[in-house]
């Protein structure tokens, strides 16, 4: 069953919104660290890892229906977006995580 114009608007918002919490929580654990709370900087690289996974998973979906459908969803600017913050959140990720540990080194 091909998905519907609504439902792929559905998942790509769901994917934006995902994407976009993780890379706010990424951001935030920075913050934590800087001011000295590791404690806080990993839990929020934790929050923003699961909403990353959410994230990930939502984009699986799409792509898995790109792979049986013949409608291209690949070509639509919301999905092209949608992965934009999707890559976006994991550079924010792996970013926020050498901040941290450079911070915790500092603290030393």
């Amino acid at each position: 069953m091909a998905i519907t114009q609504e439902q792929l608007e559905q998942a790509c918002f769901q994917l934006i919104s995902f994407s976009g919490a993780a890379k706010s929580d990424y951001l935030e654990a920075i913050e934590h660290a800087k001011s000295g709370d590791f404690a806080e900087a990993e839990a929020a690289i934790a929050r923003g890892n699961d909403e990353y996974l959410q994230a990930h998973n939502a984009h699986f979906d799409l792509i898995q229906e790109e792979v049986s459908s013949e409608t291209g969803l690949l070509t639509r600017l919301t999905l092209v977006h949608a992965e934009d913050q999707l890559a976006m959140a994991e550079t924010a990720r792996l970013f926020s995580e050498q901040i941290i540990e450079l911070y915790r080194r500092l603290s030393k």
